[in-house]
């Protein structure tokens, strides 16, 4: 399965998230929601993001780049330090960086509008601002509702008797937000207040004796509607309904009408009474939420990621294409069935019944898991799972996102069966070297005593030409006797274990002049103190008297220099090695670290030495290069960090 990826530019990020705040690993703001900063004007760009915010949940005392990750996958409550505001949502890695999203925590419509926000600041996705709506136009009718009709049972008998007494409660309705009508019996009009004639584009003398269903219903008016309303009427009960209801200019607009039939003492209706309140934005939104919600089913449904939806029991409730694709399975199949027992390998079961156990708990996290196909194929899926929670908050089962691994899982157990092979293929290329370099140095010795004792038995016999010979030939012997011993060196490099002391390099160095072959022309001068360095005393000591031998047996100037110098940095050591020998062409600088290559027709001359000394920079991952100019000199230049471990 391919790995789908969205991409988003910055504007459209913001109309999903505009509350986001986008963090780096040492807890800078990068980033806010265009909303945020709106709200938030004096929270700048590349400040600590703890300057700014604190956590209300989870609790911390002090948070920092290492507690930080507690934070991710989980529920979260901000507080800001400068400006009473309190975010909720949840922080997510985004690859190296952490992104909150979440909304502002309002407890009503005064709080929004106070903050100078409004409904275009949030996201088309955001229930926030129509909760507030809903409960602030519910609570404004359910408490004018009560009010009016306590104070409209209390005086029907006096308004039977004055028809003054309608006046007063018309004084209270006129101030009313809301549209309100009042009928007869009958259900013509005998009144409605200022709200209704601005939502509807009537004065009152154009609207009295008639009935509302009249001028105010239109062709898309929803007929059962019409008919509930005049059932409800000719029944005496109360009412309450949604309906399309047109302006006097034919605009359309919906309004949610609340109103009951008011009764004398004998039950016979003597008026109708209704509160009709305007809905055309919170239609308009739920209108937008529909379709985002098909948009995002219609996404969900084509992604090439698997989506499986479980209660808390693990039955499944949902999946989508994918996911019967990978499977196997139709989704008749799958719903209503245990996740764990029908999809899962045996071995896997324990681990997703852990998972479910997380999921409960408002944990959410990724794990691999071997499951089984309706056709009993075993197959490697990685599952990325959280908790899913109801509109009150409570968790009512787990939603996981499926990606099929098994092509590259099998190319991982490829890989480890092909590195065990060649660390075993290594391990034998080690034992031989071991052997090859023991079974040629022991006729080597030999052959060098041999010689030697040919020349003390035949000394005088000789002539100086024989000598001659005998003496190229032990020159010979040695030679192989090094570059045996230099195969071996070089061949144990990688398999030795790592060992870290405190290496003095000043003392390296001492040691190296004492123990090599240094000619009387030439001068070996440290330029300035060396430092102490973590290392393995053995292989620095290999490293620096291969390239300082190398510099003194090559230098062919009647006066010779080697100087060794060290510069430090906050991270590396940084040594050099200069001498004012041949020098190596340029063509050949790429060359000489490649093992047996040797550019010299010197008689100690291997070809090994520079490659052990590349081996063993590089197990330290460090780097070494040279500058050379021929006839005038060369300089190796040598980097190693300072944390090598």
């Amino acid at each position: 399965m391919c790995n789908i990826q969205f991409n988003f530019n910055k504007d459209e990020f913001n109309s999903i998230f505009p509350f986001h705040i986008l963090i780096d690993d040492q807890l800078k703001i990068i980033s806010l929601g265009k909303t945020l900063s709106k709200l938030l004007p004096k929270i700048e760009l590349d400040t600590y993001f703890m300057e700014s915010f604190n956590f209300q949940r989870p609790h911390f005392k002090n948070i920092h780049s290492n507690n930080f990750t507690q934070t991710l996958d989980q529920l979260v409550i901000l507080h800001t330090h400068n400006k009473k505001i309190i975010l909720r949502g949840q922080i997510n890695l985004h690859g190296n960086f952490y992104l909150f999203t979440g909304s502002p925590w309002f407890n009503s419509i005064k709080e929004v509008v106070e903050n100078n926000l409004t409904f275009q600041d949030f996201a088309f996705n955001d229930p926030l601002i129509d909760l507030l709506h809903v409960l602030k136009n519910q609570e404004i009718q359910n408490q004018e509702l009560n009010e009016l009709v306590l104070k409209i049972n209390q005086q029907q008998k006096i308004l039977e008797k004055d028809k003054e007494e309608l006046q007063v409660l018309s004084s209270i309705a006129k101030v009313n937000l809301n549209a309100v009508i009042i009928c007869d019996k009958e259900g013509k009009i005998e009144w409605v207040n200022e709200s209704f004639e601005k939502v509807t584009g009537y004065n009152n003398q154009e609207v009295i004796g008639k009935k509302p269903g009249a001028f105010l219903q239109g062709e898309e008016t929803n007929k059962e509607t019409i008919a509930y309303l005049k059932k409800q009427l000719s029944r005496g009960e109360p009412f309450n309904c949604e309906i399309l209801n047109y302006t006097k200019d034919k605009t359309k607009y919906w309004v949610r009408i609340h109103g009951q039939a008011l009764k004398n003492d004998n039950g016979q209706i003597i008026k109708y009474f209704a509160i009709e309140e305007d809905i055309s934005n919170e239609k308009s939104y739920q209108d937008a939420l529909k379709y985002e919600k098909e948009k995002y089913s219609s996404i969900i449904a084509n992604m090439n990621l698997g989506l499986l939806e479980v209660d808390n029991d693990d039955l499944i409730l949902f999946s989508n294409q994918s996911f019967l694709e990978m499977s196997g399975y139709t989704i008749d199949e799958l719903i209503g069935k245990n996740a764990t027992d029908l999809l899962a390998n045996d071995t896997s079961k324990m681990l997703l019944a852990d998972q479910n156990k997380a999921r409960k708990k408002g944990i959410s996290d990724s794990y691999e898991v071997l499951a089984k196909t309706k056709n009993g194929d075993d197959r490697y899926w990685v599952i990325s799972g959280g908790p899913n929670y109801d509109a009150k908050g409570n968790i009512v089962g787990s939603i996981g996102i499926h990606l099929d691994i098994t092509q590259q899982k099998n190319l991982e157990l490829q890989k480890e069966r092909l590195l065990l092979r060649l660390k075993k293929q290594n391990q034998q290329l080690n034992d031989y070297a071991q052997i090859v370099s023991h079974d040629l140095k022991s006729p080597l010795r030999s052959i060098h005593s041999l010689i030697s004792w040919i020349k003390e038995d035949n000394l005088k016999e000789f002539s100086a030409q024989t000598l001659s010979y005998l003496e190229m030939i032990e020159g010979k012997v040695e030679k192989m006797d090094h570059l045996i011993q230099g195969i071996l060196t070089y061949s144990k490099i990688d398999t030795l274990e790592n060992v870290y002391e405190e290496v003095d390099i000043n003392e390296i160095i001492q040691n190296i002049i004492q123990i090599i072959h240094i000619p009387e022309n030439v001068e070996v001068i440290i330029a300035t103190i060396l430092p102490i360095i973590t290392a393995d005393q053995y292989r620095i000591q290999q490293l620096f008297q291969n390239l300082i031998s190398n510099a003194v047996t090559y230098i062919d100037k009647p006066i010779g220099k080697v100087i060794i110098d060290y510069k430090g940095t906050n991270d590396s050591h940084l040594f050099s090695i200069k001498d004012n020998g041949p020098g190596i062409a340029p063509e050949n600088q790429d060359k000489i670290f490649t093992i047996f290559q040797s550019f010299t027709k010197h008689e100690k001359s291997t070809g090994i030495g520079l490659s052990i000394v590349k081996k063993i920079i590089e197990n330290y991952k460090g780097k070494i290069w040279l500058e050379s100019q021929e006839n005038i000199g060369t300089t190796f230049f040598i980097k190693i960090p300072k944390l090598i471990r």
